[in-house]
């Protein structure tokens, strides 16, 4: 049996809350997935029952517990719906020391986390900036979790004065910031042009890049082991070889 929501986190909330007392026999699904009309339970999101929810597990665990729900609920997991409520229930019924089980749900829960953790802290470390028009600094990136809300805060400490977009180019959700200010939006595509001063010194660097490395001495093995090529995308160096 399935118990469906619409694929946010107040619905899969809710869907916990109506499903509680058999959730170890049935699995979660959003209404975008392929669904059973006839043997499916579909649940409506009702910001009521979030909320007791949400109360209920801040109050009787920690509100790191929450957050990291609301982690693993933005990562890119195709069991993180299952994983969330099945751990919520274990809880429960076990205590916080559930979550240092070997249960599969629990091993799943721990490894999203470090994989979530992960990403987020490379990208804080890899992400590349550039000025295009209007006095803007744009990155563009590819992440595997949805973790553009988790790293902007970082970049807003980084940058309090300044103008930048953060475009999340797999979700096409973008992160606009104008001097400690930020806002989320949903986009098709941005139509960035880098101004005159970032085509020089992209030039500037790419050249230098070329004309130090020695071909001789390339170890694209370690290279990848230093910053796996997944990160490589959006790095103007990458793409160019000395002839």
């Amino acid at each position: 049996m399935k118990y469906i929501y619409d694929g946010s986190f107040e619905g899969l909330f809710t869907a916990i809350f109506e499903a509680y007392s058999v959730i170890e026999n049935v699995n979660f699904s959003t209404e975008s997935e392929q669904v059973n009309f006839f043997e499916d339970i579909h649940t409506r999101t009702d910001l009521e029952k979030y909320e007791r929810v949400k109360k209920s597990i801040i109050e009787k665990f920690s509100k790191r517990f929450f957050n990291e729900l609301v982690i693993i609920y933005h990562s890119d997991n195709l069991k993180k719906a299952d994983v969330i409520a099945k751990c919520v229930k274990g809880v429960y019924v076990h205590g916080i020391k559930y979550l240092n089980s070997v249960n599969e749900e629990a091993v799943l829960y721990r490894k999203i986390l470090k994989n979530f953790g992960s990403e987020n802290h490379d990208y804080k470390g890899l992400l590349r900036f550039r000025e295009i028009q209007d006095g803007f600094l744009f990155a563009e990136f590819t992440p595997h979790n949805d973790i553009l809300k988790f790293i902007t805060p970082h970049f807003l400490r980084r940058m309090p004065n300044e103008k930048f977009v953060i475009y999340d180019v797999r979700r096409n959700t973008a992160a606009f910031c104008v001097e400690g200010k930020c806002e989320f939006m949903e986009v098709e595509q941005i139509a960035a042009e880098d101004s005159e001063r970032e085509k020089f010194f992209k030039s500037a660097w790419q050249k230098f890049y070329s004309t130090v490395g020695i071909d001789e001495r390339r170890n694209t093995k370690l290279m990848v082991s230093n910053m796996p090529k997944k990160y490589w995308k959006y790095l103007p160096e990458k793409g160019i070889r000395k002839e």
